[in-house]
């Protein structure tokens, strides 16, 4: 008999649950009550957790409210018609939104703030304060290779460091040049950024083709800060070596042409083998210190360590700048003709390159 009354009692406590889960309208009630059924029919902390979304904390103090108030004890006592954080709590939210950047956002600041001190605000202005107030700004994230490595890095640009170091005789005396090197993929759709427009309506850009595609090669003479830039259909070994050669022709002019160093990243087609047939035409049965082309490699996954991506920021936000001239892709192609023609880029502070600051 007393078995059976635990029974009993058991089966009216989910069904007065599962009433009152189905009468209210609050999303907390609803997920306190849950909770307590879901741990009632013994399912796992964690298993709750993943279903409606809450933390294991929320769900033993939902239990226990049950356990010591009954039905009273899962029904919110608060509206949300004012903040009842005090500013103990506010500080507390704070040092939580510092600490654990996953949660930096609306949707789990209401969360955090409902499970641990059972308060929901009327107005977002509330959450978006709190968030202000610890200094977190709305940004678009940047992107960030997970394979880089700082030390790496710093090991690379160390060695880049006493290349130039040991080179810098020749570099002086004008019997040897350093060039960046680096490719740029200007497509249709680069001519959409932010504008300034009607705040009724949003602007639009008329594009023919956003996979409209033009490839450039630019090399950045580190020393006269010269500019050499040239379009190709794509980046291969084929064009890394005709680039080559249009700057070979460049200094050929000279009474005296001097060797060329060539600073630039990994890619394929830079150590293919196209590349390694004319550094053989050159190079063949030279000593290194004889070398009339000489390549280095900048670290390895770090493209902010080679100044000519500076400059391919510079044109993509001067063709930004006059959208409203690109009419076809090809008009795109004459602006970026035109910057490169007439020099209209800020040469890169070389302070701001580890590789280059002896350099100068």
């Amino acid at each position: 008999m007393e078995i059976s009354a635990q029974v009993d009692t058991g089966v009216s406590e989910l069904d007065e649950l599962k009433e009152f889960i189905n009468q209210t309208q609050n999303i907390r009630e609803w997920k306190r009550c849950k909770s307590v059924i879901l741990r009632k029919t013994w399912v796992s902390y964690k298993e709750i957790s993943q279903l409606i979304e809450v933390s294991y904390s929320f769900i033993n103090r939902a239990n226990n409210l049950y356990k010591n108030q009954g039905l009273s004890g899962l029904k919110v006592k608060y509206k949300g018609s004012k903040s009842y954080l005090s500013e103990a709590q506010k500080n507390q939210v704070k040092a939580w939104l510092l600490e654990s950047p996953a949660q930096r956002n609306i949707s789990e600041l209401e969360r955090h703030i409902m499970e641990q001190y059972d308060v929901v605000f009327k107005s977002l202005e509330s959450y978006y304060s709190l968030l202000k107030e610890s200094r977190l700004t709305w940004q678009k994230a940047n992107k960030e290779n997970t394979r880089k490595d700082p030390e790496a890095i710093k090991k690379r640009t160390e060695e880049l460091v006493e290349i130039l170091e040991d080179l810098k005789p020749e570099i002086e005396a004008g019997t040897l040049v350093v060039y960046a090197l680096d490719e740029c993929h200007v497509q249709g759709d680069d001519v959409c950024s932010y504008l300034w427009a009607d705040s009724k309506d949003r602007e639009f850009i008329a594009i023919n083709n956003e996979r409209d595609r033009q490839t450039y090669y630019g090399a950045l003479n580190l020393i006269n800060h010269q500019f050499i830039a040239s379009p190709y259909g794509t980046g291969n070994g084929q064009n890394t070596v005709k680039f080559l050669e249009s700057i070979q022709t460049l200094h050929n002019q000279e009474d005296c042409p001097p060797k060329i160093l060539l600073i630039w990243d990994g890619a394929s087609y830079h150590r293919g083998e196209e590349m390694k047939k004319i550094l053989t035409l050159h190079n063949q049965e030279k000593e290194r210190k004889d070398w009339l082309i000489i390549c280095e490699r900048f670290p390895t996954y770090a493209p902010e360590e080679n100044p000519v991506e500076g400059i391919w920021l510079q044109v993509k936000n001067f063709i930004r700048r006059f959208h409203y001239r690109c009419k076809s892709f090809a008009a795109v192609n004459k602006l970026v003709e035109l910057f490169f023609k007439y020099q209209l880029f800020d040469f890169p502070n070389l302070k701001k390159y580890n590789a280059f600051v002896k350099l100068i």
